[in-house]
């Protein structure tokens, strides 16, 4: 059977773990974007306030203020290295995991193993809070999207009490209940504009939609739908990908710390993202041909002139060099720059992305061959994996960075740096 893993609030308990003088399950919690104008996590209490997803915090704040609430900066650092904790633990209890996500695994039970797929299931469950301190949702089912809505059922609050975090979604029956008091909305593949459509057909609870025509669902909707209305009925058709195979894409932005007007400081800003992203690149032993550049102003001041540009530049080759790519980078700022606004953001997107072993066909009359990286980056990348990240930089990326995003509600390193270590007193 399949079994979907899922963290509660994950960028909230990562750093609440460390916290503990907040109680994650009464004390409204949330994270902030990279540059702290945005709410990017809550946990279940500061959802209960009616802070939604994306708003800005000057919005909220005096809502959490008044409810004793508190919120954190973001440090993407901590939660990528508790995220991989957190699969490599489930990897130890699951067959042919998937890294779905950075907070969701997909994983299979083996039966002879695991006899009683709720007693297992409560297994992982209480190894995950023991091991890592961190409460997940566990849900087992015969197909991805029905394990998928086993997640769902077993963390929502009106059956928590029962579920007690976890749901086994084994036989027809327990299927169908669940699907009945679920809106079609909350079935994984289903979009909002999907829901909407369906809803204009009457199709409005998840029941409905596993019993909505295959043939007419594909013919109005696609495969997609298709294969979820399949996968609803316990047929396996939908395929995963794992979480560091088969990107299409990366980018790389931030909001800056405050409103940038000098091309040089944009570059400067820019050039640290790209540099990021080649990091990325190398990492995940990925190339890239094709940088889509882009700028804005900062949309929450409509008083103030708005621009925003973007430009794409295709290289002649593909690499994952950061010298490369800063060059050609540093090119499509140029062109699009224009003097007299206010900036705010500035970011890269790596595209057309090829794997270290795909050849590539550069033109018609040169041969394929196998994309490397140059010694220049390999040394850089040595010295600054031993000595800290950025001792070694590009003079473009400059040093004082004041266009750097706030981080004064960050919080530390626990997990990856000594100095930053939690420190316990003992009284």
């Amino acid at each position: 059977m399949w079994v979907l893993c899922d963290i509660n609030a994950a960028y909230v308990s990562f750093i609440q773990l460390f916290n503990p003088q907040y109680d994650i399950n009464t004390t409204p919690l949330g994270v902030l974007s990279s540059n702290q104008g945005n709410v990017i996590a809550r946990n279940q209490p500061m959802k209960a306030l009616g802070i939604k997803m994306g708003e800005p915090y000057f919005k909220v704040k005096e809502t959490l203020h008044n409810s004793n609430g508190h919120v954190w900066g973001s440090n993407f650092t901590l939660f990528g290295d508790m995220s991989n904790r957190f699969h490599t633990e489930l990897e130890e209890l699951l067959f042919d995991c998937h890294r779905y996500s950075i907070d969701e695994s997909f994983g299979h039970i083996d039966s002879t193993m695991a006899p009683n797929a709720k007693s297992y299931a409560l297994h992982i469950k209480n190894t995950l809070a023991k091991n890592l301190g961190i409460g997940v949702g566990v849900g087992v089912a015969h197909t991805k999207t029905l394990a998928k809505l086993a997640s769902h059922a077993a963390k929502l609050n009106a059956w928590k009490a029962k579920t007690n975090g976890v749901a086994v979604l084994d036989t027809p029956v327990k299927v169908d209940w669940v699907l009945q008091r679920v809106k079609a909305s909350d079935i994984w593949g289903v979009g909002s504009k999907t829901a909407d459509k369906l809803t204009a057909l009457g199709i409005n609870t998840g029941l409905e939609l596993k019993n909505f025509n295959i043939v007419e669902a594909k013919r109005k909707f696609g495969v997609v739908l298709s294969r979820t209305i399949q996968e609803l009925n316990g047929v396996n058709a939908v395929e995963l990908k794992d979480l560091n195979e088969g990107r299409d894409s990366i980018c790389v932005s931030k909001s800056m710390g405050k409103l940038v007007t000098d091309l040089n400081e944009l570059k400067s800003a820019l050039s640290s993202h790209v540099s990021t992203g080649a990091g990325k690149l190398r990492r995940l032993e990925l190339f890239t041909n094709s940088l889509t550049i882009f700028v804005s102003t900062d949309v929450f001041r409509q008083s103030q002139p708005q621009f925003r540009k973007s430009i794409e530049v295709k290289l002649p080759f593909h690499s994952a060099d950061s010298d490369v790519l800063i060059r050609y980078a540093m090119f499509a700022l140029e062109k699009i720059y224009q003097e007299g606004y206010l900036f705010k953001k500035v970011g890269v997107i790596f595209n057309q992305l090829l794997s270290k072993n795909d050849h590539q066909q550069l033109n018609l009359f040169n041969d394929s061959g196998i994309s490397n990286v140059n010694k220049k980056t390999t040394v850089s990348d040595e010295i600054n994996s031993k000595f800290g990240n950025n001792v070694i930089r590009f003079g473009v990326q400059g040093f004082k960075q004041a266009w750097k995003p706030k981080d004064d509600l960050a919080p530390k390193s626990y997990t990856t740096n000594l100095k930053e270590l939690p420190v316990a007193l003992a009284k």
